[in-house]
């Protein structure tokens, strides 16, 4: 049952991604063309001018939008219409939220993907693929081990905390929707309240941190052995993170169980 409610989010996000990635990649290739003819007159210069303010635009909705589409597929299902639907199949609400999650994260990937892929070609179109190349090889030749471990803790704290942000967003959905109107102000609110809490938990949970161990706030300001203290700091901020998540999607998947309200 699982693989069917993947199969039909990843349907729900990709119609509309699709054609955002085509036009990612379009744009792309005219900025490139452009930047090439930009010396030959000054029309060209404009438009390429024009073309890489529309690529950076697109970037950011590129990324943007892969959240908010998430998030909107997600308020469709349970505080629409279209809820009457999926909300009548024979499968457990916790399925539901887990589909959610992975297919958030994995299109989120994807875009990353299309956004790399489209740097790439704005690289090699403009002729600096060596310098671009070089770059990289002499950041990971001597990149020290601490640093490779600190790399891999930054993408699972990035990861982490996008679940924890959709986390966020789906309870917030959840409170909104046990209103009978204006489900998506009352989502809102409930968000704002929701993220200041969040917001707060983290503050605290530092605070304590530095309290109970000030020798390890200190380290993080010293340039010799930094890198081991901030590996610790990601390691505790990790742990953190995966703690809230951990309470909000039994409270979103209690309230979406018990408390549906699809009126």
């Amino acid at each position: 049952m699982l693989s069917k409610l993947l199969k039909y989010d990843f349907k729900n996000l990709y119609k509309t991604l699709l054609p955002i990635y085509l036009i990612t990649l379009v744009i792309t290739i005219l900025t490139v063309i452009l930047n090439n003819l930009s010396d030959t007159s000054n029309l060209f210069s404009t438009l390429n001018g024009l073309m890489v303010l529309s690529y950076v635009i697109i970037l950011m909705v590129l990324l943007v939008g892969t959240f908010f589409l998430s998030i909107r597929d997600f308020y469709l299902d349970f505080a629409s219409e279209r809820g009457y639907l999926i909300n009548t199949l024979p499968v457990k609400k916790s399925w539901i939220i887990t589909s959610k999650f992975i297919t958030s994260v994995v299109t989120m990937i994807s875009s990353l993907v299309v956004m790399f892929i489209s740097i790439l070609i704005l690289v090699i179109g403009n002729g600096e693929w060596s310098v671009f190349a070089n770059g990289i090889a002499n950041i990971f030749r001597d990149i020290p081990g601490d640093a490779v471990v600190m790399l891999i803790l930054m993408t699972v704290l990035m990861i982490a905390a996008y679940i924890s942000g959709l986390a966020v967003c789906y309870l917030s959905i959840a409170l909104g929707q046990l209103k009978n109107t204006n489900k998506l102000g009352f989502s809102f609110l409930a968000y704002i309240i929701l993220y200041i809490i969040y917001e707060m938990y983290f503050t605290f949970a530092l605070t304590f941190v530095g309290i109970i161990n000030p020798d390890f706030v200190r380290s993080l300001d010293n340039e010799i052995g930094v890198i081991p203290s901030v590996n610790l700091l990601f390691g505790i901020l990790i742990g953190l993170v995966i703690i809230i998540t951990a309470i909000i999607t039994p409270i979103t998947n209690y309230i979406l169980k018990n408390k549906l309200n699809l009126e």
